[in-house]
């Protein structure tokens, strides 16, 4: 008597009655070795493709180049109050000074040219400047004074012509202006946090309670897909420690080997973000500035910082000795700053 159920033979039964699935795989068999070797390369592919997309929103490392000759200085002026440097004379440099000083750089035979800078064009460059980095409000901290911009013919010649400079009415001291090495090559730097002082002021602000020191993975990560989702952004560098502390040998040979500002326990990475066109940098510094792990932010341009350079900070600081070291903003032996 039928149970009501079919029996489901896997050829356990009739040797001579061969299973219909493997019947099947043998009639097909070049279709089935097609379908998996497609099956196979698609899969492939795919997690291919996401590798290389992956590795397509890695940032790049600073572009094998040479770095830029460094012949640009500036003769800083006399100021009073707040923006006071040590002077001689006690008192702030008048245009006519700075006209005078300009008429003497000009004269000399090591400057290819020379070009004076009043108080109200700082003003106007450093505002400017501030806001691109979507921080106008800096200005009214900024540290503006005149200046007699200068062009060397030859970067060796900085000391001699700076010690001449300095003896001069109305000069404070002379630093050199560096040419930045990613002018032309990006548009925006966003720095991290590191463990230099400003990011021990700075990045506290933007991190939770006890976190410090160095931007960890997770805070670089972020920051990194933050860029990645601006408009119009394009390549993206990420500057070392090293490549920062081997630019600011560059840019300053005067400076001792063990200034503190050559020290990579002190400095920081910064991202450098190049845009495929026009690009709205004070949108892309409201985007970036508050985020944890970022130290500060800055637009990148061929003129540098408009207080003169956009790397060292030691032009903040007001320095008490009568005569400056020439390109390093300090006091001979014996004497100390204020």
């Amino acid at each position: 008597m039928s149970s009501g159920y079919e029996e489901i033979s896997f050829g356990g039964g009739d040797p001579d009655r061969e299973p219909w699935l493997q019947a099947w795989t043998r009639a097909h068999a070049r279709l089935l070795a097609v379908c998996f070797t497609v099956a196979a390369v698609l899969v492939a592919a795919g997690t291919g493709g996401r590798h290389l997309y992956e590795r397509s929103r890695e940032p790049l490392p600073p572009p094998d180049a040479p770095f830029p000759v460094q012949v640009r200085i500036a003769a800083h002026l006399c100021g009073l109050g707040a923006e006071a440097w040590a002077c001689q004379e006690r008192r702030e440099a008048t245009e006519a000074d700075g006209r005078a000083v300009e008429e003497r750089m000009r004269a000399m035979p090591e400057l290819a040219g020379a070009a004076f800078v009043s108080r109200e064009e700082d003003r106007r460059r450093t505002l400017a400047y501030y806001t691109e980095a979507g921080e106008p409000e800096k200005i009214e901290l900024a540290f503006l004074h005149a200046r007699v911009e200068g062009t060397l013919r030859r970067s060796e010649d900085f000391t001699a012509v700076a010690e001449r400079i300095e003896e001069l009415p109305g000069v404070n001291r002379v630093l050199r202006v560096p040419t930045d090495f990613w002018a032309g090559r990006a548009d925006f730097a966003v720095h991290l946090c590191g463990t230099d002082d400003w990011s021990r002021y700075a990045c506290p602000k933007h991190r939770p309670a006890g976190v410090t020191g160095s931007a960890s993975a997770v805070e670089k990560r972020t920051v990194l897909d933050r860029i990645r989702d601006l408009p119009g952004a394009g390549t993206v560098y990420l500057e070392s420690r090293d490549h920062r502390v081997r630019l600011l040998r560059h840019y300053h040979p005067e400076r001792p080997a063990g200034d503190p500002l050559f020290r990579s326990d002190r400095s920081y990475e910064t991202f450098y973000v190049r845009f495929s066109g026009p690009a709205d940098l004070p949108a892309a510094a409201a985007a970036l500035k508050s985020l944890p792990g970022v130290r500060s932010v800055a637009p990148v341009r061929a003129g540098g910082h408009p207080e003169g350079h956009p790397l060292a900070a030691d032009r903040t600081a007001v320095s008490g000795c009568g005569a400056p070291r020439p390109g390093t903003g300090a006091c001979p032996a014996g004497e100390r700053s204020t």
